[in-house]
């Protein structure tokens, strides 16, 4: 995997994400979004040198490394250091290289087949990777070992400040094996070196301090080199699996295998050691999932260290002992009601009814249907009521029309364009976990896809997204 580095970038490219800049703030240099978005036509041309020069010489040059923190408190009325979130900004210029670099050097070999298995198990900062890929990748696992176990445990590992202290050297030694570039391989080496930052509150500005871990909040090459770094990170254990989004991690162990559960923690708290990170088990979680509703957590032995819950939140979905989403359905309603409110506070403020509308749909719209192909399969019909519920009174209220998609509708779409997006890519996150495709020597008439389609008899099989979806397009 060759590149030219002296002609890498394009002014065209450059030219496109200078003319599409959004809003943002500015970096250490005081370049201001609107004036590179203005001036695009001009500034293009040496852009594009600079880019391509910083990279063949593998420099980066030195105020595109510094970053600017400014505290967002986290809480109504913040006390600590930690109720505080650090945002990061490097100047805007640096942004944009960083897009370049994950465009061109990291995404390809995210892609490329022969190495896409060392990622396969990762759903964040990849092409197509989302939260909806991790859930369905969690749910898809757990039920197919419930096929042939009494239960499934899920345990939720928390690794403390991951992003914040992974070794740099951890994550080249790891990129050195991957079929990089040697100029990018360089560039990254310059990357990691002379960071550093500065923090401003409350008008007053601290001195720079140099960063000498992490992957550099702000950045985009970061979290995909994050990625990178975790490529190693696997069960070694037949039959469990570890699903991962960015550094929120999940192992999966079957009833046969509840043997392995120390080795397993064993073996990741080595890693995160080697890596400078540190599992936290005090914040680690244990949901033990039961393939039948008779269930009692009492005989089933503990996990070393790691707090057993009869719910499990994974990324901003809860699921019950039994796979419920109940706790879900009754939270999402809750929070899509409150925004509902704020909406209405604001109409009666002179909000017009167009923008009234839109508010609905980005707020209150979405909080209904975040990750819904993950999790819709496992609605009762009451919960499916209890979300329609929300959307009736948004309706009642103005900000929703009549004639406007019913949740269900909604869902269901989000469902058919997902699977369709899967199984017409085959580097997409999701692919690997399609089952094989039949071998028919006919074609009688035509069907919405060529897959095995999966034993409806095991327990929830038939909620999980693929089965659902493989039964409804095999007309």
């Amino acid at each position: 995997m060759q590149y030219n580095a002296y002609n890498c970038i394009s002014e065209g490219a450059v030219f496109n994400l200078l003319d599409h800049l959004k809003p943002t703030s500015h970096g250490s240099d005081f370049l201001p979004f609107w004036l590179l978005k203005v001036a695009a036509c001009s500034f293009a041309n040496p852009i594009t040198f600079l880019f391509n020069l910083s990279l063949c010489s593998a420099v980066i040059p030195t105020q595109w490394k510094k970053a600017i923190i400014t505290p967002i408190p986290k809480v109504p009325s913040p006390s600590t250091c930690s109720d505080f979130r650090p945002i990061a900004l490097t100047p805007i210029l640096s942004r944009l290289l960083d897009k370049m670099v994950v465009r061109y050097f990291l995404y390809p070999i995210f892609q490329d087949p022969s190495y896409s298995h060392l990622f396969n198990d990762q759903y964040a900062f990849r092409p197509t990777g989302s939260t909806d890929g991790a859930l369905i990748s969690i749910l898809h696992h757990v039920t197919l070992l419930l096929a042939s176990n009494p239960y499934v445990r899920l345990i939720a590992l928390d690794f403390s400040k991951a992003f914040d202290t992974v070794r740099h050297s951890s994550i080249l030694s790891k990129l050195s094996t991957l079929p990089v570039d040697d100029v990018f391989y360089n560039w990254c080496v310059d990357y990691f070196v002379g960071h550093s930052h500065i923090t401003k509150f409350q008008q007053c500005t601290s001195v720079s301090a140099s960063i000498n871990a992490s992957v550099f909040q702000g950045s985009a090459v970061g979290p995909p080199l994050f990625v990178v770094n975790g490529t190693d990170l696997r069960p070694i254990h037949n039959l469990n699996f570890l699903d991962k989004f960015a550094d929120d991690t999940y192992l999966i162990v079957p009833a046969c295998n509840d043997h392995t559960i120390a080795s397993e923690l064993q073996s990741i708290e080595r890693w995160s050691n080697l890596n400078n990170l540190k599992l936290n088990k005090d914040k680690s979680q244990e949901l033990i999932i039961f393939s039948s509703k008779r269930k009692n957590d009492n005989t089933v032995a503990a996990s070393p260290n790691i707090e057993r819950v009869d719910s499990l939140k994974m990324l901003g979905v809860t699921f019950d002992s039994n796979l419920s989403v109940s706790t879900h359905v009754s939270n999402v309603c809750q929070t899509a009601a409150q925004s509902l409110y704020a909406v209405k506070l604001l109409s009666s403020k002179g909000l017009n009814s167009v923008s009234s509308r839109d508010v609905c749909c980005a707020t209150v719209v979405s909080r209904l249907v975040y990750a819904s192909p993950a999790w819709w399969g496992y609605t009762t019909a009451e919960d499916r009521q209890r979300l329609q519920a929300i959307l009736n009174r948004a309706v009642r209220w103005g900000y929703y029309g009549k004639d406007d998609p019913t949740v269900e509708q909604i869902c269901n779409k989000r469902d058919r364009d997902l699977f369709t997006k899967v199984i017409r890519n085959p580097v997409h996150v999701l692919h690997h976990l399609l089952p094989p495709a039949r071998d028919t020597p006919y074609n009688l008439r035509a069907r919405g896809h060529q897959f095995t389609l999966p034993d409806k008899r095991s327990p929830f099989t038939d909620k999980n997204f693929f089965c659902r979806l493989l039964y409804q397009n095999n007309a």
